[in-house]
C-alpha cells in the first residue's frame, strides 16, 4: 500500500501562457513529487496556451477569478480571487502535516503570499522572474507596485531569484532580502534541446542569414525597435531575414509596420510554437530588444544552440551573455547600435565564428539542477520551521 505523503508544495501562478515563469512553474510542479516526500499542487487561472498540459491533472485547481491583469474597476473580481485562493489553500492544507506555498509572477506572488499568510501556511516562497516595477513606468504605478511588493516581502519566508540583477534590486528595495534569498537559475528542457543542438550546423552564409527572436507581442518586448534595427540591416545586407516566434495584443501594429516598410518577404511572424528547437537549429543568430526582463529562457536556449546573441542590456541577460565573447549588448532603446551589432556579425565571417564557438558553462540552467536545488530548499525551510 502506497504510503501517504505528509508534505504538499503548492505552486501558484495567474496564467499559463507561453513564458519563462510558466515553464519554470510547470517543471517544478511536475518534478517535485519525484523521489521526494512531497505532493505537488498547482493553482492557476483557467486561461493560457499551456492549460491543456495540466487540464486533466487531479492536482490542479483552477480559479476563474484569478486573472493576470489587475482590474481596478472591478475590485469585487479581485476580492473573489483572493478569497478563492484562501479557501483552496485551506482545503489542501487539511490533508497534509506540512505545506509550502511557492508563487511565481508579480500578481500571483502578492495574492498568493497574502492568501498563504491568512491560511496560516508557514513557508511562503516567491520566485522573482523580474519585478512588476521598472524604470519605464509612470511614477504612480511604479510606487504602488513597489509598496505592494514591499508589504508582501514582510510575509515572505524566502525568495528565489533567477538572475543576479533581480537579487541586487531585491537587496536595494526590501528589508532583510539579503538574508532570505537563493539564486536558482530558470532552467530549460535540455533533453529537448540536445537533439536539436546536434543538428544545429548553421554556418556563415552570404546567401541567407536569419536573425531569430522569441517574444510576446507586448510593450515589454519593444519589438518595434527590433524591426527598425532589422530594416537598416536588411537595406545594407539584403540576404538577411528576421523570424519572430510569439504573439500578442500588438500583432496588428507589427503587421501594419512590416507591410508599410515593404518587409513582408523578409520578416516572418510565426505565432506561438510549442517546439522552438527546429527554428533555433536553422537560425544564425538570436536577437532581443526587451525593456525589462528577469532572465529570458530563450537567451539560454539560443546559447545552447551556439547562436550569437545580439540584444539590449536588460535585466539578468549579462548573467549569460558576455559582450564580445558569445554575443553583443547595447543600451536600451539604442536601436541604431543594435542594428550596427547585427550587421557586424552578419557581414564578418571570422567574428561570427568567434561568437558562435565560445564555450558557455550552462549547467546551472539544466532542469535537473533547478529541480534538485528547489527540493533542497523546501526541505531546509521546513526543517527550520519545525525545529
Amino acid at each position: 500500500m502506497k504510503q501517504k505523503k505528509e508534505t504538499a508544495v503548492i505552486y501558484i501562478i495567474t496564467k499559463l501562457e507561453l513564458g519563462g515563469a510558466q515553464k519554470v512553474c510547470l517543471s517544478l510542479f511536475n518534478d517535485a513529487p519525484i523521489d521526494t516526500p512531497f505532493d505537488s499542487f498547482l493553482i492557476t487561472g483557467p486561461e493560457g496556451k499551456l492549460v491543456s498540459e495540466v487540464a486533466t491533472s487531479p492536482r490542479v485547481r483552477f480559479i476563474g477569478a484569478l486573472k493576470r491583469e489587475v482590474s481596478g474597476l472591478n475590485l469585487w473580481q479581485e476580492f473573489k480571487a483572493l478569497i478563492s485562493l484562501i479557501h483552496t489553500l485551506r482545503t489542501i492544507k487539511k490533508d497534509y502535516r506540512h505545506v509550502v506555498v511557492h508563487t511565481h509572477s508579480t500578481k500571483a506572488g502578492i495574492y498568493g503570499r497574502l492568501a498563504a499568510w491568512i491560511a496560516r501556511i508557514p513557508v511562503r516562497i516567491h520566485t522573482v522572474h523580474g519585478y512588476g516595477f521598472h524604470q519605464h513606468q509612470r511614477w504612480i504605478p511604479w510606487l504602488v507596485i513597489v509598496f505592494l511588493e514591499w508589504m508582501a516581502s514582510l510575509i515572505t519566508t524566502h525568495f528565489v531569484c533567477v538572475s543576479s540583477h533581480d537579487a541586487d534590486i531585491g537587496r536595494q528595495f526590501f528589508p532583510r532580502f539579503a538574508k532570505k534569498y537563493t539564486l536558482i537559475r530558470a532552467a530549460v528542457d535540455t533533453y529537448r534541446i540536445i537533439p536539436a543542438y546536434a543538428i544545429s550546423t548553421q554556418t556563415f552564409n552570404r546567401e541567407e542569414f536569419i536573425f531569430g527572436s522569441i517574444a510576446c507581442f507586448k510593450p515589454q518586448k519593444n519589438l518595434i525597435d527590433l524591426l527598425q534595427a532589422f530594416e537598416r540591416v536588411h537595406n545594407l545586407l539584403p540576404y538577411t531575414k528576421l523570424e519572430i516566434i510569439g504573439d500578442g495584443i500588438l500583432r496588428p501594429n507589427l503587421e501594419q509596420w512590416i507591410h508599410e516598410h515593404n518587409l513582408t518577404d523578409s520578416v516572418t511572424l510565426h505565432g506561438w510554437q510549442h517546439g522552438v528547437q527546429p527554428f533555433l537549429a536553422r537560425w544564425h543568430a538570436f536577437t532581443l530588444s526587451s525593456l525589462w526582463e528577469g532572465l529570458p529562457c530563450a537567451i539560454v536556449e539560443a546559447r545552447m544552440h551556439r547562436l550569437p546573441v545580439v540584444c539590449y542590456d536588460t535585466g539578468g541577460i549579462r548573467d549569460v551573455i558576455i559582450h564580445g565573447k558569445n554575443g553583443l549588448l547595447c543600451a536600451q532603446k539604442d536601436w541604431h547600435q543594435l542594428a550596427h551589432h547585427m550587421m557586424s556579425i552578419a557581414s564578418d565571417k571570422d567574428y561570427y565564428h568567434q561568437l558562435r564557438t565560445h564555450h558557455d558553462d550552462l549547467k546551472d540552467f539544466e532542469r535537473s539542477t533547478m529541480t534538485s536545488l528547489h527540493k533542497k530548499l523546501y526541505a531546509t525551510l521546513l526543517n527550520q520551521k519545525n525545529s
